[in-house]
């Protein structure tokens, strides 16, 4: 079966049979399945883990292991029979494209051999996010949002201001637009009314230390709609926030669940538990109290710092800071009456005595979230193309070139690189009296002119046709170099501006950048995307040019 396809190939589609590009395309194709496979089979949520693990870490370094390793066999392999028969050096008649054609299969074999990570990567996030829609996942980290005001965690700084009017929800047609935007999920948008700013709420206490007295919490208060609230309030508490969405939804749990409790719309509130406890049973996790007994912990209508701390999991270290640091009595007190206490080699450590599992929910949701945010990482995507593509025009090289015209070439640049770097770094030097950017743009253009030396004499020995001299050689650094001429302009651009900035003594750019700069800076992964396409335009006249070429006398 094979021969048969191999005779069929050799006799209607030769280039494809010198190539060998139907088996090795086989062979990939099986192996990026595997690792499609692979990938999907890890990517399962533990909606248990209690600790954060970063999956994927876990799995990136064997991951890019076996890709290395499976890649470079694979290559090997292929251009151990590819290069068996080289019709171009033995003067295998050939059409007009043909060179054009067979560098596209030698780009398209590297293409598909170095993806292998990226596809594990995307199978890894595909498993995550076939769990639930992304609208289904945006309403449940909503809900984990608004339910950790109510659970131990961080609260906001002590500030000289009523946090109110910092709300982000106010006066913003950008913000308008979300609060629309966010309706889609049907969910009421909580408006705040503005209020006239209350000066100097801040009523006692120095958090300047004198002489040897500690700073102490209890002192502060914050203000929240003209009241004032210990700063431990749970009024004053932050929430949960997830990558899926944009911060100004955070803002509106948050304050949503604010308003709630300063109107005391108990419901509202006990809804919310219970919907929370709804999601907890739903993912089979365990919690010492119910929706109503954690209800009746935290809702303090006063001022809502008379609760009782619940954990977001059963091992959660806490750390009561209601307490006097000075009173060490009463807080040890509190601890045994409220609290766990534990040791660990000789250390005690506060345990919640009545917890929810919200950091194993908050674990799971972030990594969905975080798989609908960035399901293709076009960054690394770029980088293996370009590196598709460094290897493609290495092994095309290798392919019109004799062997000895190759290392030459590889030595020549070499050392050209290195003369060039120190040439341009004693310019520099003598210019200016010390090592700066400028340095790189002497180095671009001094191999710009190189570039453009070596192609007028590529063209110069094609139109003499009376023999090749040392253009096997410029034919290589050609192309080995030119195709990403685009690349080279961008950073020209790039090192220029960053040399010819104007700066404060600080370092810091004292006028805002228009014009070409603006683009330059704001731009780099356009430029590469237009380099590309670039070099597969570059490719069709060259590879016509080398065809050529290949019919001039070696002398």
């Amino acid at each position: 079966m094979f021969k048969k396809i191999q005779n069929y190939l050799l006799l209607h589609h030769p280039l494809l049979w010198n190539t060998k590009f139907i088996p090795v395309i086989i062979i990939t194709l099986i192996i990026n399945i595997l690792f499609f496979a692979g990938g999907y089979l890890t990517g399962a949520v533990d909606f248990n883990d209690p600790h954060s693990l970063d999956e994927y870490s876990h799995y990136e370094p064997m991951t890019i292991f076996l890709n290395l390793i499976i890649s470079l066999l694979v290559i090997i392999l292929w251009l151990t029979f590819y290069f068996r028969n080289n019709g171009f050096k033995s003067f295998y008649p050939k059409k007009n494209n043909s060179l054009y054609k067979e560098w596209l299969i030698i780009l398209t074999v590297c293409l598909l051999n170095f993806s292998n990570t990226a596809i594990y990567e995307y199978a890894f996030d595909l498993r995550a996010r076939n769990y639930y829609s992304k609208e289904e996942v945006i309403k449940r980290t909503n809900l984990l949002s608004r339910a950790s005001i109510f659970v131990d965690g961080s609260f906001y700084h002590w500030g000289r201001f009523d946090r109110t009017q910092y709300n982000e929800l106010l006066d913003s047609l950008e913000n308008n637009n979300l609060r629309y935007e966010y309706k889609e999920y049907d969910e009421e948008v909580v408006v705040i009314p503005e209020i006239e700013p209350v000066p100097e709420v801040y009523n006692g206490g120095n958090k300047r230390n004198k002489g040897k007295e500690l700073y102490n919490p209890e002192w502060d208060t914050v203000c929240y709609f003209g009241n004032q609230y210990p700063i431990t309030s749970l009024v004053n508490k932050q929430n949960l926030k997830f990558s899926i969405q944009e911060n100004i939804h955070d803002s509106i749990n948050e304050w949503k669940v604010k308003t709630w409790m300063l109107n005391r719309e108990k419901d509202s509130i006990k809804k919310l538990l219970d919907d929370f406890f709804v999601l907890v049973n739903e993912h089979n996790l365990q919690a010492n109290i119910t929706s109503k007994q954690w209800f009746d912990f935290v809702y303090k209508p006063n001022d809502y710092n008379d609760y009782q701390i619940v954990g977001n999991d059963e091992f959660n270290v806490i750390n009561d800071e209601r307490k006097s640091r000075n009173n060490k009595e009463y807080k040890t007190r509190n601890d045994l009456e409220n609290n766990r206490l534990e040791k660990s080699e000789n250390t005690p450590f506060v345990l919640a005595k009545y917890y929810v599992p919200l950091k194993r929910m908050e674990n799971a949701y972030d990594r969905i979230s975080g798989a609908y945010v960035s399901p293709i990482d076009f960054t690394d995507i770029l980088g293996i193309i370009y590196f598709a593509f460094i290897a493609s025009l290495v092994i095309f090289s290798f392919r019109i070139s004799s062997v000895k015209n190759w290392f030459i070439s590889v030595i020549s640049l070499g050392i050209m690189g290195l003369i060039t770097f120190i040439f341009s770094f004693i310019i520099t030097y003598s210019l200016t009296g010390y090592y700066d950017s400028s340095q790189s743009v002497t180095f671009i253009t001094i191999w710009a002119v190189i570039l453009i030396v070596c192609l007028i004499y590529f063209v110069y020995i094609n139109r003499q046709k009376t023999s090749k001299k040392l253009s096997g050689i410029v034919a290589n650094i050609l192309l080995w170099i030119l195709p990403f001429s685009l690349v080279i302009v961008y950073f020209y651009l790039y090192t220029y501006y960053d040399a010819t900035e104007i700066r404060d003594i600080n370092g810091s750019r004292i006028y805002e950048r228009t014009g070409l700069e603006k683009i330059i800076h704001d731009n780099a992964l356009e430029f590469f995307y237009i380099n590309m396409a670039f070099i597969l335009l570059y490719m069709y006249p060259f590879t016509k040019l080398i065809k050529k070429w290949k019919g001039i006398a070696e002398a």
